[in-house]
């Protein structure tokens, strides 16, 4: 049986999204900075959309949400994904974030607990921020308006995938993200901190990490989601970088499954 599939955009109330199944087990799915919702195309045939529903959000400045301006903070993106499950009419979900919105898996599980059934956190940013240095902060910085230093950086964070591969990349990045939103929400990247506000939450958490992922590694993990979450598992998926549902697909469709049902159904 075929999977249903809808495209909804963003409105002045409501954040963009794309809808994927029609399954009674909810889950919101947030990209990264530097992609919109399709990021996760190449997941899509291989998720049960007959045991779920997901809904594969764009927020401000993205995809089907480009036009939406914003505060672009965590507490906002926290509130716009709130205000979409309401919309939905989903008093319980799970949340998926990926990178960037990583640590707002945990805001959101702070913010509404007895709504968060679970979290899954992939190659996430945590809580804490990410602390960069000048020439850090610098390069990325670079990458809002320089093609090649963005291609350098995707490069790097999957272990040196071809090139090929980066410029697809850059490509996607290019034409679905708002220059406007990429410098703000670096900002939010580097300078949120809110850990008091989420440890010690009981909401499961499954983190998910590629071992060609630079930084972003297990021994992170460990410091971070692993210390605060005390119901939080960490799967390292082999031979992968920072993009595991675009580099290894079935396996990451499997992964989340697994945790989903193997918990949940």
């Amino acid at each position: 049986m075929k999977v249903p599939v809808e495209i909804r955009p963003g409105s002045e109330a409501i954040l963009g999204y794309v809808q994927y199944g029609n399954g009674p087990v909810r889950v919101l799915v947030m990209h990264d900075w530097l992609g919109d919702h399709s990021s996760y195309d190449a997941v899509m045939p291989w998720l049960d959309g007959h045991a779920f529903t997901y809904v594969f959000v764009d927020l401000r400045g993205y995809g089907q949400s480009i036009e939406l301006a914003g505060e672009y903070t965590v507490e906002e993106i926290a509130a716009d994904c709130l205000t979409l499950a309401d919309h939905l009419g989903w008093e319980y979900f799970h949340v998926v974030g990926h990178s960037m919105t990583g640590m707002i898996t945990q805001r959101v599980a702070a913010d509404a607990p007895s709504r968060i059934t679970s979290a899954i956190a992939v190659c996430p940013v945590s809580a804490a921020g990410n602390r960069l240095s000048p020439d850090a902060r610098a390069f990325f910085g670079s990458t809002i308006e320089s093609d090649e230093a963005l291609r350098r950086l995707f490069k790097f964070v999957t272990g040196g995938l071809s090139d090929a591969w980066a410029d697809r990349k850059v490509r996607q990045s290019r034409d679905t993200v708002s220059s406007v939103c990429r410098t703000r929400y670096l900002e939010m990247l580097i300078t949120a901190d809110f850990v008091d506000d989420i440890r010690g939450l009981e909401t499961p958490f499954l983190v998910i990490v590629g071992d060609r992922d630079p930084g972003l590694d297990p021994e992170a993990m460990k410091r971070t989601f692993l210390a605060w979450h005390p119901n939080a598992e960490l799967h390292v998926i082999p031979n992968c970088g920072h993009y595991p549902m675009q580099e290894c697909p079935p396996y990451f469709a499997t992964t989340i499954e697994g945790f989903l049902k193997r918990k949940f159904l």
